[in-house]
Formats: structure tokens, C-alpha cells, sequence
């Protein structure tokens, strides 16, 4: 096998990795907005406890595109391959933190005289947009498909509005305890999908060259 044969086959290994982690996210997040959604305690339980293998997943990645920049000393457009799958398993990570998050709220508070959790539709319908933009992302990222990433921008922009009205929505309709949880929660999905946009980012970088700053 020629060495130019055997990189190109690591790389694409690299980026599978990459891929498969970022469809065991989703897998946590879909979890995470499921247990939300039906106040499922033992789901949400599930998810906090799984989340010690995505720090694992993205440790394996970086080692792996490491030793990729250290035995193969690539230039130019690999470079940017092996530095943006660094970058997006980063994203990737912080995304399961956040399912974590939401996870552990759904959980319940250690306070006895706190109730059951009671999340607001729109709030579940938030969490299945910023979870149905990282599908996307990684979508894109599958196929190499930059025109993808023109939707993803557009669902960003519906996010964020989202999320300002379900915040406001929120604090006039809720009592003080459960508003800060559902907030949170709340805080958590608009991030999921600016993570998101930032993974878009890269894969920019990784097609043009370019530095783009899309999260304005």
C-alpha cells in the first residue's frame, strides 16, 4: 500500500470516529429530552451515568489525530481535517455535558420539598430542534456536503428566537424553583445548537481554509 493510500485511510478512519461519536451524543440527547419529557427518573439516571465514556471518546480522538500529525506530518488541507476533528469532538463533548445537565435535573433535587420536574412542551419541542441541528451537522460532516450547512445557520437563527420566548414565557408562568431548573434546561438546547454552528465552522475551515465566525 502506498503511504499516500494508507493516510487517506486513517484520515477516514478519523473522521468515522469522529461520526460515531457524534451519533452516540445524539443517542444521549434524544435520551436526555425523552426523560424530560415523560419526568422518567431511572432514563434520566441512565444518562448521567453513561457520560463518563464521552470523555473516553474524545481522549481517543485527540490521541488519534496526534499520532496522525506526529508519524505523518500532513500539510495543508489534511492538516485542517485532523485539527477540525480535534475541534468537533470538543463540541461533541460539551454537548453530552449538556445532556448530562438536563439529565440530572430531570433526576430530581436533592431537596425533599421539591417537586417532580414538569417540563412545558415548547420546552421538549426546543430540545428536539437543537438535537434534530446536530443531526444535521453531523450529517454534513458525513457526506461532505458544505451546502448543508446553509440550513443549519437557518435553524440557528429559529433557535435562538425559540429560546427567547420560551425564557420569557417561563418567568410569567412558573414558580421560582421550577424556573430556574426549566431555564437551565432551556440554556442547555440553545447551546446544543450553537455547538452545533460551531462544528459547522470547522467544516468550513476544512473545505476553504478560511476562519469563518457564523455564532454572531
Amino acid at each position: 500500500m502506498r503511504p499516500r493510500e494508507h493516510f487517506d485511510q486513517e484520515l477516514d478512519a478519523l473522521r468515522k470516529q469522529v461520526l460515531d461519536f457524534g451519533n452516540a451524543v445524539v443517542g444521549a440527547l434524544d435520551r436526555a429530552i425523552t426523560a424530560l419529557e415523560k419526568g422518567d427518573v431511572e432514563l434520566a439516571q441512565a444518562v448521567v451515568a453513561g457520560d463518563a465514556a464521552f470523555n473516553e471518546a474524545r481522549d481517543a480522538i485527540e490521541q488519534h489525530a496526534v499520532n496522525l500529525i506526529a508519524t505523518q506530518q500532513p500539510v495543508a488541507r489534511d492538516l485542517r481535517r485532523i485539527v477540525a476533528a480535534m475541534a468537533i469532538s470538543y463540541e461533541l463533548e460539551r454537548i453530552a455535558d449538556y445532556a448530562k445537565s438536563t439529565a440530572k435535573m430531570v433526576a430530581g433535587s436533592p431537596d425533599p420539598n421539591r417537586g417532580a420536574l414538569h417540563a412545558p412542551p415548547d420546552l421538549v419541542a426546543l430540545g428536539r430542534v437543537a438535537r434534530a441541528n446536530l443531526e444535521r451537522t453531523l450529517a454534513a460532516l458525513g457526506n461532505g456536503n458544505p451546502d448543508a450547512i446553509k440550513e443549519i445557520i437557518l435553524n440557528e437563527d429559529e433557535i435562538d428566537h425559540e429560546y427567547k420566548r420560551l425564557k420569557r414565557a417561563l418567568v410569567s408562568q412558573l414558580t421560582p424553583p421550577e424556573i430556574a431548573d426549566l431555564l437551565f434546561i432551556a440554556h442547555n438546547f440553545e447551546r446544543v445548537s450553537d455547538r452545533a454552528l460551531n462544528m459547522a465552522e470547522k467544516m468550513i475551515f476544512v473545505s476553504s481554509g478560511n476562519q469563518v465566525e457564523l455564532n454572531d
